[in-house]
């Protein structure tokens, strides 16, 4: 993980850096298209994605090791109804959803192979 993320100054200002999420309607086009009723959102993030899906009444878990990241989260409309994880995709629980999904560039903290097979790993075990 990056620390950056963890610096609650910087987690709390990140969505106005990060911009246009209209990325985000991709995936959620892909929610629809399978008919997922509940999603893991791996790298969570602030909760961008999560939120939007729990706002049309799909049940979201969002993990990210990121805690600043995750209280900003919390914050937002639907958080609610969000089972917010602070920590690895490698040490999920046991969970059972229909899809799972790392938006933007999540997928890029992975940096060797050993880390990226353990989260696909924890991916697979709850779908």
């Amino acid at each position: 993980m990056d620390r950056l993320f963890e610096e609650p100054r910087l987690a709390a200002i990140y969505d106005a850096v990060d911009g246009d999420r209209s990325d985000l309607d991709a995936y959620a086009a892909i929610v629809d298209e399978l008919g997922a009723r509940s999603v893991l959102d791996v790298g969570c993030g602030t909760g961008m994605f999560a939120c939007l899906l729990a706002g049309r009444e799909v049940d979201v878990v969002g993990v990210d090791p990121a805690a600043a990241s995750l209280a900003v989260a919390r914050s937002k409309p639907h958080a609610d109804q969000v089972t917010w994880i602070h920590g690895d995709v490698s040490a999920l629980p046991p969970l059972q959803v229909d899809l799972a999904v790392m938006t933007g560039n999540v997928a890029q903290v992975f940096t060797d192979d050993g880390g990226w097979l353990d989260a696909l790993r924890g991916v697979r075990a709850a779908l």
